[in-house]
């Protein structure tokens, strides 16, 4: 007498198996007892010697015997051929079976979960740490103005979006973020931390086709810059050149600023007004009878352009002032060099005595290429002397001459403009003489 497909599943013990029926595409249907207790189904096929088990469903004793699909406990018998059939349909019509699509998504799902934490781990807060960590590698004097943009109008400001993956942040938040400056007239400002982003992005866009910039780039997995897509920042320039009368007041008042801070600062002013980072590191070794070597690492530069500034009978002087150690700008006798903030400080106590209104080193600097300018002094020579503005073909790859005679033709019309009195002063001297 033929056992029937209940009186197999009644016969099994706790973890015995038993097969059913054969599945004519291929397999069997296959009848397990759990540890637990209940039964479960399975379509079984032997694939290369090796045999695969396709769950189907638990075993459901009151379910109609013809029933096709399962109930809400289970299978029939006939509901599980039915899925071992399709199983083993979908086996056949599947490259490699039903294993290999099982390996093929379990490597899909666990990539998906590595995407997902690289995606945590790659965050907007982590780009702009990467890019200050990188603009520090090479020396760049915008680090600091760059970690502290970030830091006050970005990261503390909007945390939430700080901390979204950097491929996630788009435009809208960009905007949002610029906008909390420009609302409140902070147009400088906004304007730089438009221009940090964007090039903190555009690094994270071009780093798996760029060997210049480093690998750690590429985990952001950014293919396109959301701030390419927002608008500039109108009437952010903040060129602001301190006229040439403050300049003088300024100059005049230097004279009797006493010790290395006094030196320095006449000695940015004489040298052309030069970024002051750079010059705070002027060592010994950076000096000859032509002149003195600064090394500009603004913009794009992978390598430092060597700058020579002239030396004038002035400068001399006040280089006789400084330390003597390795750092000529110092006030620990030439251990380390001074900071550009401390500068800025110093210059803005003595601009204060004297009633100067709105100071900025950097003021110093634009002011003393307008009163150049108006003295005549050719756009190119100007750029020379600040180290501004030179780029190009030419001036990269032909353009080999110095310049040194001319910005030293420079420096002392620039000695001469400090030098000289204002024309309403003497202009009244002459009409008390008359």
């Amino acid at each position: 007498m033929k056992t029937t497909y209940g009186q197999k599943i009644s016969a099994l013990q706790l973890g015995q198996s038993a097969v059913l029926e054969k599945v004519a595409a291929g397999g069997s249907l296959e009848a397990r007892k759990l540890s637990t207790g209940p039964v479960m189904f399975y379509w079984r096929r032997t694939r290369d010697g090796r045999t695969e088990r396709t769950p189907i469903g638990h075993y459901d004793s009151s379910a109609p015997p013809k029933s096709l699909r399962p109930s809400a406990r289970g299978y029939s018998v006939t509901a599980a051929l039915e899925a071992a059939r399709t199983l083993a349909k979908v086996d056949a019509e599947t490259p490699g079976g039903l294993r290999a699509e099982r390996v093929r998504q379990a490597a899909a799902s666990a990539a998906a979960t590595a995407a997902e934490a690289a995606k945590q781990e790659f965050t907007l807060r982590a780009l702009c740490a990467d890019y200050v960590a990188w603009l520090r590698r090479q020396e760049k004097e915008s680090a600091a103005d760059v970690e502290n943009i970030f830091k006050n109008h970005l990261l503390e400001a909007f945390p939430a979006v700080a901390d979204k993956p950097a491929s996630e942040v788009d435009k809208r938040e960009i905007v949002a973020a610029v906008r909390r400056l420009t609302e409140t007239g902070k147009q400088t400002t906004a304007r730089k931390l438009r221009s940090y982003l964007r090039a903190a992005y555009s690094c994270a866009v071009k780093a798996d086709s760029d060997a210049a910039l480093p690998a750690s780039f590429i985990g952001y997995g950014v293919t396109v810059n959301p701030v390419e897509g927002t608008a500039a920042i109108k009437g952010a320039s903040d060129k602001n050149p301190l006229p040439l009368p403050d300049l003088r007041k300024y100059w005049k008042e230097l004279q009797d600023e006493p010790g290395v801070i006094g030196a320095a600062l006449r000695l940015h002013v004489i040298t052309g007004g030069q970024r002051s980072a750079q010059l705070a590191k002027l060592t010994r070794t950076d000096l000859s009878v032509d002149g003195l070597r600064l090394f500009d690492r603004k913009g794009k530069r992978t390598e430092p352009r060597v700058h020579l500034v002239p030396m004038t009978k002035q400068i001399r002087a006040e280089l006789a002032q400084l330390a003597d150690g390795p750092y000529l700008l110092s006030t620990d006798g030439g251990k380390t060099p001074m900071h550009s903030t401390s500068m800025s400080a110093w210059a803005q106590a003595v601009a204060t005595r004297v009633g100067i209104k709105e100071f900025q080193l950097k003021r110093v600097r634009s002011g003393i290429e307008t009163a150049l300018a108006a003295a005549r002094i050719p756009l190119h020579i100007r750029g020379q002397l600040q180290s501004h503005g030179i780029g190009g073909v030419q001036e990269k790859h032909y353009d080999a001459h110095h310049y040194l005679p001319e910005k030293r033709q420079a420096l002392e019309a620039l000695h001469k403009l400090l030098q000289a009195k204002p024309a309403s002063n003497v202009t009244s001297k002459r009409r008390k003489k008359a």
